[in-house]
């Protein structure tokens, strides 16, 4: 399996901006494109079989918070914010505000600001050799930016009982659930595989 060097790895750890603001001001400079760390990992999630790619993100997962965009950015180019864009761009407290004087002037439940106070990510055309996986979302936390929920939609299912036991033979201290999807969960995130339904 790849080997995760953390130091390298900052880039997959930036603090997010949130409204043009970064959410935490620890934030480390990277190398955007002097980063051999980014390539080789890049080079990985396009080539490595599926089983591999879902230990690795366990992977990254455990070692801290991804950037929920430098993540997506190692999957596709297509990547967008699908529900919670009014939050994401102007901040929760100014799209509350706007949502309020919008449905004050037009009517309750008339703003269209999405369904619950979340943002949710999408990327598409996801650059993998096996072409395995048709979308992956990400349920976004509306206060830090993190990724609380991160979903691999794929063609077809793999074997969920194998790729259980080989992220088990990895990983100590993990809670993995298997039925029609997988659950990889901890504390603070969940990783999840499910067949995509509405593929083309």
């Amino acid at each position: 399996m790849y080997t995760n060097n953390s130091e390298e790895r900052k880039f997959l750890y930036a603090k997010p901006y949130f409204a043009g603001v970064i959410v935490d001001t620890d934030s480390n400079e990277f190398d955007w494109f002097g980063n051999d760390e980014r390539g080789q990992l890049g080079t990985f999630i396009k080539d490595s079989n599926f089983t591999e790619l879902m230990c690795e993100l366990v992977h990254i997962f455990k070692e801290g918070l991804p950037n929920y965009y430098e993540l997506s950015s190692l999957f596709s180019i297509k990547y967008e914010i699908v529900q919670g864009y009014l939050i994401s761009r102007y901040g929760l407290e100014t799209a509350r505000k706007e949502k309020e004087e919008f449905e004050r002037r037009f009517g309750k439940g008339k703003a269209g600001m999405d369904s619950g106070d979340k943002i949710i990510c999408r990327v598409e055309n996801i650059e993998r050799k096996d072409q395995d996986i048709s979308k992956i979302e990400m349920d976004i936390d509306i206060e830090c930016l993190k990724i609380n929920d991160f979903y691999l939609f794929v063609n077809e299912l793999p074997d969920l009982n194998e790729m259980k036991t080989n992220i088990e033979l990895k990983f100590d201290n993990i809670d993995i659930f298997v039925g029609n999807k997988l659950i990889v969960k901890d504390k603070s995130y969940k990783i999840i595989v499910l067949e995509d339904e509405n593929r083309t």
